[in-house]
């Protein structure tokens, strides 16, 4: 399973920017839908925080 973020990048006057796999995330949101039979409108690095998916395409649910 790998991580979600990818490096950070020194935005415009110095500022950080996190990316984070697109796609990866697109799949999240897609496994939400189903699972919980609803849309999902946390933001990227909410779900980046709270969700994974596996390989198998198996949600992960990150409980803290």
């Amino acid at each position: 399973m790998e991580c979600l973020h990818k490096p950070i990048e020194m935005g415009r006057m110095g500022t950080c920017i996190a990316k984070f796999d697109s796609e990866k995330i697109t799949q999240i949101r897609e496994r939400i839908k189903v699972v919980f039979e609803s849309e999902c409108l946390l933001d990227d690095i909410t779900i980046s925080e709270k969700y994974n998916i596996s390989d198998d395409g198996d949600l992960i649910m990150i409980i803290r």
